[in-house]
């Protein structure tokens, strides 16, 4: 019986931080140490909650790779497209609801290679969303290949003389 009291009064555990924003169940993330993706999460979530923005009102789109994993980290309406389509998802889910805070994920290698030509035509639109694109200068799911953000010196798994296509 004291056993059982002792539970009832346990004192309640304190809520993380960003439990409001991140799927603490998901923790610990899959992301390599070095990545800056957990920071570029951790600074969002911060940002979202000094806002003050109804939650209910931001939707998140995701592309592919290592950013894309983003939408699933987040209690947040979201979506993850299909490679180097994040942008024009996010178009249609700003034309459908325009009220709607749209804020796009994706890598160097979905944004600026894949998907360059939407991040272009975002912009000559004026689209009305938040596109954050996390440059680690080279497609580094699938083993560092050269991708379109990566500097002329650099030695990649594809480039090991320097990329030389810039």
């Amino acid at each position: 019986m004291k056993d059982a009291q002792a539970v009832k009064e346990a004192p309640k555990t304190e809520e993380h931080p960003m439990e409001k924003i991140l799927r603490m169940d998901r923790i610990p993330h899959i992301w390599c140490s070095t990545c800056g993706i957990g920071t570029a999460v951790t600074s969002f979530a911060t940002a979202l909650e000094k806002a003050k923005i109804p939650l209910d009102n931001i939707c998140v789109v995701s592309g592919i790779g290592c950013s894309g994993r983003i939408a699933g980290y987040v209690k947040l309406d979201s979506f993850h497209s299909t490679h180097g389509r994040a942008i024009p998802f996010a178009t249609g889910l700003k034309l459908g609801n325009p009220k709607l805070k749209v804020v796009v994920f994706s890598g160097d290698g979905d944004i600026a290679g894949i998907g360059g030509n939407h991040l272009i035509h975002n912009a000559r639109r004026n689209m009305d969303m938040v596109v954050l694109c996390i440059n680690n200068f080279v497609y580094a799911m699938t083993g560092g290949q050269a991708a379109a953000t990566t500097p002329l010196t650099a030695n990649t798994s594809t480039s090991p003389y320097g990329c030389y296509e810039g």
